[in-house]
């Protein structure tokens, strides 16, 4: 009986094995070309990224950092009523500038502070100090007078006082402590920018302020200073002090109809925003 197995023809069955083995080779060929080609890259690889991490740009390190700001108003500051409905607390006392003609209140954080200042006729000018006065009058009357309401503190963060690349100045009064003197990078002539320095240590230690600000408990529930962007009239083109502030990403800069600062508590992490203009110009994000 003939079997239901079928016998492969001997001719045929060697072709198969043939191509099978050709097959095989074809393959193993493939394969160890893809594996040296990958190896290659991953060689090549290596030192391209280390050529570009070494001609990456490296950002550069601010000798400087926001320290406080101030904004001009009305004698004892009735302002302040803008800053309590927002959810602020303020501090009791008041700050007396001797020789300088101000007084003022400030808004405590851990890290900085807001301050409303004011021409005070109960604080005497020292004489020679008459045209410091005099600006900071004009600026509370910026409305009118076209002159900046704000100025921006700042502190040093090394222990050195490396130059800047522009000229600075130096004005001290009796109300700061002895020896020390606020560096002032606005330009003494300027009239149309906000006023831009640098504090004195003594007046600027990051402890000191944390303790502070640890007396007072904000209802808005924030607790830093984590952002400033100053808005400016259209007008307004930038002095290079404060361009380099912007590009040391101390501040921000802004263009706007008039005169205003913008702060930024803990990282604006409520996502919520209130605006104090016309009472102040002044916005915050928290």
């Amino acid at each position: 009986m003939e079997s239901r197995r079928s016998a492969f023809h001997p001719t045929l069955n060697c072709w198969l094995h043939l191509n099978y083995a050709v097959g095989h080779a074809y393959h193993t060929y493939v394969s160890r070309v893809y594996l040296a080609m990958r190896k290659a890259s991953q060689l090549i690889a290596i030192p391209l990224m280390l050529f570009a991490a070494a001609v990456a740009p490296v950002k550069a390190q601010s000798p400087i950092e926001f320290d406080h700001v101030w904004i001009m108003v009305s004698p004892n500051a009735p302002e302040r009523a803008a800053l309590q409905r927002a959810g602020l607390q303020l501090s009791p006392d008041v700050n007396r500038h001797d020789g300088q003609g101000t007084a003022s209140i400030t808004i405590e954080f851990e890290n900085a502070f807001l301050e409303l200042m004011w021409p005070d006729s109960t604080v005497g000018v020292k004489p020679g100090l008459e045209r410091v006065a005099e600006k900071f009058r004009k600026r509370m009357l910026w409305r009118s007078s076209g002159w900046c309401p704000m100025g921006i503190g700042l502190r040093r963060v090394t222990a050195s006082d490396d130059p800047f690349p522009f000229p600075t100045w130096s004005v001290t009064a009796p109300w700061l402590p002895e020896g020390s003197a606020i560096e002032m990078l606005t330009p003494r002539e300027d009239t149309a920018s906000p006023s831009l320095f640098i504090s004195p240590r003594a007046l600027a230690d990051k402890s000191e302020q944390a303790a502070r600000a640890s007396r007072f408990h904000h209802p808005l529930g924030v607790h830093r200073i984590t952002g400033v962007r100053l808005i400016s009239p259209k007008t307004y083109e930038p002095i290079e002090p404060l361009s380099y502030l912007n590009r040391m990403h101390v501040l921000g800069l802004e263009q706007g109809s008039e005169w205003a600062v913008e702060l930024t508590l803990d990282d604006a992490q409520k996502g919520k925003s209130k605006d104090l203009r016309p009472d102040l110009p002044l916005l915050i994000r928290y």
